[in-house]
C-alpha cells in the first residue's frame, strides 16, 4: 500500500493518461505519442511489439556472434578438413554466395509465408548446421554446408530488418538502431569467447607446425599430430579439438531464438498490427512508378557506397598502415580496434539520437562529417602524419555506424513503405558491393599505390553526399506535388476517434 495515493505508480499513470485525453501534451514524446513507460503498462499491442523486437535483437546478437567467430575458427576448420589456407578460404566464399542468394529470395519468402514460422524454422536449420560443421571432415561437403548456412543467414538477416520495419512503421528509428547495435555487440564479444576453444600453432626446430588446444594445452593426438608443412596438412586427427564447443555455444544461442519465435507463434492472438500514429498519413503511397524506381535506384546506390566505405576500412586499413605508413602490424591492429570501438559506440548512441532528431537531419550531419573525415585521412596520410589515422579512422567508424539502419528508416518515413522485396533488393546489391570491394580496391592498390585506400574513401563519401542531396531534392518535389493531398488529412482530424 502507498501512504500517499498521489505517489502510487497506478495513480501517476492514470494522471498522465488523463492529461493526454484532456489535450495536454506534456507527456508526449518526440513522436507525438505517450511515453514508452505509459504505453508499456497500458498498450497491449505496444508491449507485444516490444517483446518481438527484443527477440529480434537477441537474434541479431547471435548473427553478430557468428560473424565474429568465423575468422578465428578458420584455421581449425582447415585442420579438420585437411586443406590449405587457400582452399579453406572458399568456405567464406560459399558463405557469402549463400548470403547473397538468401537475401535475394527473402522478400518473396516473407511475403508468401508466416513470418514467425519462417524465422523459427530457419533459425533452427541455422543452429543445426552450425553444430554439425566442426564434425565434417570432407572438403566439398563443408563448402555445401557453408552455402546452405549462408543462405539461411541471408534470409534471417533480411527478415530481422523486415519485421522491425513492419512492427514499428515510420517510428522504427531507435528500434532499428538497437537491432544493429546488438549485432555489433555479438561481433565484439564472440572472438573473446571463442579464443579458449581454439588451437594454436607451435613451431618446432624442423619448421613443423603443431596445433595445441588453448583450453587444456595438450596435443591433439600423440600418434598422429596435426602438422603443417609448407602450408599443407600431412595428417588429421581432430577428435580431441575443442572448437566444436565454440560452435555448440553458437548453435545453442540460435536455437534459443527459434524457441522464442515458436512461443510467439503459439501465443499469437491474430491481432492486426495497429499503428498508434498521430502524424499525418503518408502521402507518398501513391507515387508514380518512375519516381519510386528512381528513388529506389538512388537509395541502392547510396547503400552500395556505404558498404564500400565500410568494407574498404575493414579489409584494407591494416594493409595500408603496414605498406604506406610503415607501421608495425600490431599498430595496424590497434587502429582497426579504434575503428570498431567507435563503430559500436556510434550504434549505441544512435538509439538515442534517432529518437530525438529527424532522420534526414541526422543523415546530413553524419554523411557530411564522414566526408570531412575521409578528406582529413587522405591529406594527413599523404604527408605521412600518423595522428591523422588515430583521429579520422575512429571518426569514420562513428559516422558509418548508423547509416545502414538510418537509410532504411528514411525510406520508410519520407519515401514509401519498405516491403520485404525492397529489403531483399537492397541487401542483394549490398552483398554484391561487399564481394567486389576487395577486388576493385585490391587491384588499384596493387597496380598503383596504397594511397588508393584513402582516395577511394574520399570518392565514395563524396558520392554518398551527392546522392543524399539528390534524394533530398526528390523528396521536396514529392512534398510539393502532394500538398493538396496533405491538406485533405489535417492533424486535428487524425486525432479524432
Amino acid at each position: 500500500m502507498c501512504n500517499n495515493d498521489e505517489n502510487c505508480p497506478d495513480t501517476i499513470i492514470s494522471k498522465e493518461i488523463s492529461s493526454i485525453s484532456n489535450g495536454q501534451k506534456e507527456e508526449l514524446d518526440a513522436t507525438n505519442q505517450p511515453s514508452a513507460f505509459i504505453r508499456f503498462h497500458t498498450d497491449t499491442v505496444f508491449r507485444n511489439n516490444l517483446y518481438h523486437t527484443l527477440a529480434l535483437s537477441w537474434l541479431s546478437t547471435c548473427l553478430g556472434w557468428n560473424a565474429g567467430q568465423l575468422g578465428p575458427v578458420l584455421p581449425d576448420l582447415q585442420v579438420i578438413t585437411n586443406t590449405t589456407l587457400d582452399e579453406a578460404s572458399y568456405y567464406l566464399t560459399a558463405l557469402s554466395l549463400g548470403f547473397l542468394l538468401g537475401a535475394l529470395v527473402a522478400g518473396w519468402i516473407f511475403r508468401k509465408g508466416n513470418q514467425m514460422i519462417t524465422m523459427s524454422t530457419l533459425t533452427a536449420v541455422f543452429a543445426i548446421l552450425t553444430a554439425v560443421i566442426p564434425w565434417c571432415k570432407y572438403y566439398v561437403l563443408m563448402i555445401i554446408l557453408f552455402l546452405i548456412r549462408g543462405s539461411a543467414r541471408g534470409v534471417i538477416d533480411a527478415g530481422c530488418n523486415i519485421m522491425v520495419l513492419e512492427i514499428w512503421g515510420k517510428h522504427n528509428g531507435p528500434y532499428m538502431q538497437a537491432l544493429h547495435f546488438m549485432y555489433a555487440v555479438g561481433g565484439i564479444i564472440s572472438p573473446l569467447a571463442t579464443a579458449p576453444f581454439l588451437s594454436i600453432r607451435v613451431h618446432d626446430n624442423n619448421h613443423t607446425s603443431k596445433y595445441i588446444n588453448i583450453s587444456n594445452f595438450h596435443k591433439l593426438s600423440e600418434n598422429s599430430s596435426e602438422t603443417f608443412r609448407f602450408g599443407i596438412i600431412e595428417s588429421q586427427e581432430t577428435h580431441d579439438s575443442s572448437v566444436h564447443f565454440a560452435f555448440a555455444i553458437t548453435a545453442a544461442f540460435a536455437l534459443s531464438c527459434s524457441f522464442l519465435f515458436v512461443y510467439f507463434l503459439c501465443r499469437s492472438t491474430k491481432q492486426t498490427n495497429e499503428k498508434d500514429d498521430n502524424s499525418p498519413p503518408c502521402v507518398t503511397k501513391d507515387l508514380s512508378r518512375s519516381i519510386r524506381l528512381m528513388s529506389l535506384s538512388l537509395m541502392c546506390a547510396t547503400f552500395w557506397f556505404y558498404l564500400f566505405l565500410e568494407k574498404a576500412m575493414v579489409f584494407f586499413l591494416p594493409t595500408f598502415t603496414l605498406g604506406h605508413m610503415q607501421w608495425a602490424q600490431s599498430q595496424g591492429s590497434y587502429a582497426a580496434t579504434t575503428y570498431w570501438a567507435a563503430f559500436a559506440i556510434g550504434r549505441l548512441s544512435g538509439i538515442i539520437i534517432t529518437h530525438r532528431f529527424k532522420t534526414d537531419k541526422i543523415l546530413a550531419t553524419y554523411i557530411t562529417v564522414l566526408t570531412l573525415s575521409s578528406f582529413g585521412l587522405m591529406i594527413t596520410t599523404l604527408y605521412q602524419k600518423d595522428i591523422g589515422v588515430w583521429i579520422f579512422v575512429p571518426m569514420s567508424g562513428f559516422c558509418q555506424s548508423i547509416l545502414f539502419p538510418l537509410l532504411l528508416s528514411w525510406i520508410e518515413e519520407d519515401f514509401f513503405k519498405v516491403t520485404g522485396k525492397i529489403v531483399s533488393v537492397i541487401m542483394f546489391l549490398g552483398s554484391i558491393g561487399t564481394m567486389v570491394t576487395p577486388i576493385i580496391l585490391g587491384y588499384l592498390i596493387d597496380l598503383f599505390t596504397p594511397m588508393w585506400f584513402p582516395y577511394a574513401e574520399v570518392i565514395a563519401s563524396v558520392c554518398m553526399l551527392l546522392l543524399y542531396f539528390v534524394l533530398l531534392f526528390i523528396r521536396s518535389k514529392i512534398v510539393v506535388d502532394h500538398q493538396e493531398i496533405q491538406k485533405c488529412f489535417p492533424i486535428s482530424e487524425t486525432n479524432k476517434k
